[in-house]
Parts: structure tokens; C-alpha cells; sequence
């Protein structure tokens, strides 16, 4: 018999996953969906990622990946399009390209918690989302609004939002590399710690 209060993971084939790296990198002056990082690009550092969370299949959203219904439109535009090729997931695991940190732990923490959105608190990404028909609706309500505030933020403020405590998490693994000085730095913090 299961406990009313025991969490389950997702199954394979409950979970895609997604890594949004379709912005334009203005801070960083290159792609940094193509930088290296311990000897891989952060694309593949992600995807990696997503897949020992238990992700199948691992979309990407941005030059090469699925293509946005909404360009220009930002994350939520990159979201909305993983609903049509998230296969016959549930959930939808959704990572920057620029947090290499990251782990399939905390991810899979991310998995196991029940509500419409799930993420660390006070941080939009990452996230966990419920593919669900409210979900695409009210993704499309804000990307086909004109001047809509397009943040992830005002995205989930009429969903059924859950936060996990940012104890939870190391939060070395949050770290965005947005600029070539956050890389130098999360080099160099990398190298100390060999």
C-alpha cells in the first residue's frame, strides 16, 4: 500500500526535457550554446544532464532545435513549442544552456514534485512543467498578446505553482554563464577544484 504522502518519479516516457538556448548571447558576444565546458559544448553539457534526470526525449529550443511558433518571443515561445514534439511525456523538465552546474539530482527533485509548475524559489529556471492543455492555453494567451510581459514569472501567476526551498539545492548550481566574465570565473572557481 503507498503513503499518501510518498512522491514517485516520473516515468521515461512521463518526462521530456528541454533546453532553451535560443536567446541571441548579446552578453556573452557568441553563441554560448556552443562553448566549451569540461570538454563539451554547453548543449551537450545540458542535454546530458536531462537525460541521466531520466528525460527521453531532450528537445532544444533555439538554432538547430525545434522552431518557435513565436520568435523573438522569448522562453515561453520555446516551451510552447515543445508541446508538440514532447512525444508522449506528461512533464516537461525545462533548463538554460548556461547553467553547466546543474545536476540530474536536483532535477529529478524537480521531477518528483506534484504541481502544474515546479521550480527553486526565487529562480525561474529550472522548472518543471505539466504538459497540459491549461498549461499550452495559457502559454498561448500571453505569447499571442501584444505587449504581453513575457516573463516566466507572469507566465505561472494563474497556474498551480510549487517552490522548493533554494536549501534544497547547492546553489553553485544555479550559476548562469552569461558574460565572458562569468565564464572566466566559473573556470577559474573549476579549477581549484581539481
Amino acid at each position: 500500500m503507498r503513503c499518501a504522502s510518498m512522491v514517485t518519479m516520473p516515468t521515461m516516457t512521463d518526462l521530456a526535457g528541454l533546453v532553451l538556448a535560443g536567446g541571441a548571447s548579446r552578453r556573452m558576444g557568441r553563441n554560448k550554446a556552443q562553448l566549451s565546458v569540461r570538454g563539451k559544448t554547453l548543449v551537450e553539457t545540458m542535454t546530458e544532464v536531462l537525460q541521466a534526470a531520466g528525460c527521453a526525449p531532450v528537445l532544444l529550443s533555439g538554432n538547430g532545435g525545434i522552431p518557435d511558433a513565436y520568435p523573438g518571443k522569448g522562453p515561453l515561445a520555446g516551451m510552447q513549442a515543445a508541446f508538440g514534439h514532447a512525444g508522449e511525456a506528461n512533464f516537461l523538465l525545462v533548463v538554460p544552456v548556461d547553467m553547466p552546474d546543474l545536476s540530474a539530482d536536483s532535477l529529478k527533485q524537480l521531477a518528483a514534485t506534484p504541481g502544474e509548475v515546479v521550480f527553486y524559489k526565487n529562480q525561474s529556471l529550472p522548472l518543471k512543467l505539466t504538459l497540459s492543455d491549461r498549461v499550452k492555453a495559457r502559454l498561448e494567451q500571453i505569447l499571442q498578446t501584444p505587449d504581453a510581459d513575457l516573463s516566466i514569472r507572469n507566465f505561472v501567476s494563474e497556474l498551480d505553482v510549487r517552490t522548493l526551498a533554494i536549501s534544497e539545492i547547492n546553489t553553485r548550481e544555479l550559476t548562469n554563464i552569461n558574460t565572458q566574465a562569468d565564464l572566466k570565473t566559473w573556470e577559474e572557481s573549476h579549477e581549484t577544484q581539481t
